[in-house]
């Protein structure tokens, strides 16, 4: 439908935007993979040079390079030189947040393939990443060493925030260990460590999620007083703590599932610690309503409202005993036993 003068009908015209959104996602994904916001990081260069520098098509590459402009990632210049903009510098790797990690990570192949696969989760209400690669993206990313890279280099960054918010909500003068399940690189443990001195820790994840957190907990300086354990933490709960922090961990998995790794860290540590986006998608933005499709599309887990994670806790024979804000739409919740 188009209005007088040939106009395109505003719906019509947003329609096709959404529609053809994902072609300028793979444009900027292909933009981050060549490295081309830091080969630019220097100074203006031809296309040529950034091919060279890229090990890409000369041709093809101007033509990509043209559209980045459009998305205002680049300037192309009077002399055929091209130059980074404000926006485009975001993508280069070694800038203060920095978006490549997240950017790269969106046009990766588990994360593409699994995406163009959301009409499978909806007709079946199964992951449709389990249904590709026949495991969750746990276990895949485990199993297919450097995969889950750029994915581990984000949450890390994110977890450091987290991890700082986690500190100030929560009184941690009565606990002497923490036991962080699922904490990846332990970022969050090492903010919560270094802000009390009197603390021990255990961090327990997969062995891809592990790799490199000795490092991350050193440059807190905890590493002395945090064990490491990589395991699975659905057939195996280490160590000894008195407190269990699941922080970005439950929205993964299923209501079931949830439920019973909280009943079992409650009987393991006594408390659990439950960090995590508190939402209710019936008039949530979009950014929510895209992460809560996100968790379909790769696990069983979905965003939940804070009713719903206290009929999680008491299905794990807990019960809610309190909650503060950390963050945008993220609550920490303390579960203690029911009894």
């Amino acid at each position: 439908m188009t209005e007088k003068g040939g106009s395109m009908d505003p719906d019509a015209k947003a329609l096709r935007s959404l529609a053809l959104g994902y072609r300028l996602s793979q444009a900027l994904y292909v933009f981050a993979e060549l490295g081309i916001a830091d080969a630019l990081a220097a100074g203006p260069a031809t296309a040529a040079d950034l091919a060279l520098k890229a090990g890409a098509h000369e041709g093809s590459l101007t033509r990509l390079l043209r559209l980045c402009r459009a998305m205002e990632l680049v300037d192309e210049l009077p002399d055929g030189t091209f130059e980074l903009t404000a926006r485009g510098t975001l993508v280069r790797t070694d800038v203060p947040g920095s978006q490549w990690p997240r950017v790269r990570a969106a046009g990766e192949a588990w994360q593409w393939d699994s995406w163009g696969r959301l009409l499978e989760s909806v007709t079946t209400g199964r992951s449709a990443f389990e249904q590709h690669y026949g495991s969750n993206s746990f276990e895949y990313f485990d199993k297919t060493p450097g995969v889950g890279e750029t994915m581990m280099g984000r949450t890390t960054e994110e977890a450091r925030r987290r991890g700082a918010a986690i500190a100030e909500a929560f009184d941690f003068g009565s606990v002497r260990r923490v036991a962080d399940i699922g904490g990846g690189r332990g970022a969050i443990l090492g903010e919560i460590l270094s802000r009390n001195q009197h603390l021990g820790g255990v961090l327990v994840d997969l062995p891809y999620a592990v790799a490199g957190a000795q490092e991350v907990l050193a440059g807190y300086g905890v590493a002395e007083r945090c064990e490491v354990v990589a395991g699975d933490f659905r057939t195996d709960l280490p160590g000894e703590a008195d407190v269990c922090l699941l922080s970005a961990v439950v929205h993964s998995w299923s209501d079931a599932d949830s439920s019973a790794l909280i009943g079992r860290c409650l009987d393991r540590y006594g408390k659990v610690l439950v960090v995590d986006e508190v939402v209710d998608t019936v008039q949530a933005p979009i950014e929510v309503l895209l992460k809560d499709l996100q968790l379909m599309v790769f696990s069983d887990g979905r965003h939940r409202s804070l009713e719903e994670y206290r009929q999680m806790f008491a299905a794990a024979g807990a019960r809610l005993a309190s909650s503060a804000p950390i963050g945008k739409n993220e609550l920490l919740m303390e579960g203690v036993p029911a009894s």
